[in-house]
C-alpha cells in the first residue's frame, strides 16, 4: 500500500534531499508540456499513458514520491507502481497547490 504526502510534507522531502539526507526519486506525472511550463526541481517527467515497460525501468532501489496537477493521477500512478513492487508516496492536491522554493517555471 502506498503513501500519502501532503505538499508541504514533500517539501520537508525535497530539504532532505537536497541536503544529502536522503534519497528518492521525485516523478511528475503530468505531460511533457505541462512540465515544461513548471515543475518541482529534480523532478522526472514520466507522463502517465507511457507504455508500461517505461516505468518498470525506474530506480526499485529508492522510493518514488509521485506528483501531478491536482492529485488525481499522481494517485492512479501510486498505485500502479505499488503494485509493480515500488516503495512509492503519492501528494495530495498536486502542483496546483504548491509555489514554494522547490516550484521552477520557465
Amino acid at each position: 500500500m502506498f503513501s500519502m504526502i501532503s505538499m508541504r510534507q514533500l517539501e520537508w522531502y525535497l530539504e532532505r534531499k537536497r541536503n544529502g539526507e536522503l534519497e528518492f526519486t521525485l516523478l511528475d506525472v503530468r505531460s511533457p508540456e505541462e512540465f515544461a511550463a513548471g515543475h518541482l526541481m529534480g523532478a522526472v517527467n514520466l507522463p502517465m499513458g507511457s507504455p508500461e515497460g517505461v516505468w518498470r525501468e525506474l530506480d526499485q532501489d529508492n522510493p518514488i514520491i509521485v506528483y501531478c496537477g491536482h492529485g488525481s493521477n499522481s494517485l492512479m500512478a501510486a498505485r500502479m507502481l505499488d503494485q509493480m513492487g515500488y516503495l512509492v508516496m503519492a501528494s495530495a492536491g498536486g502542483l496546483a497547490s504548491y509555489r514554494g522554493k522547490y516550484y521552477k517555471s520557465i
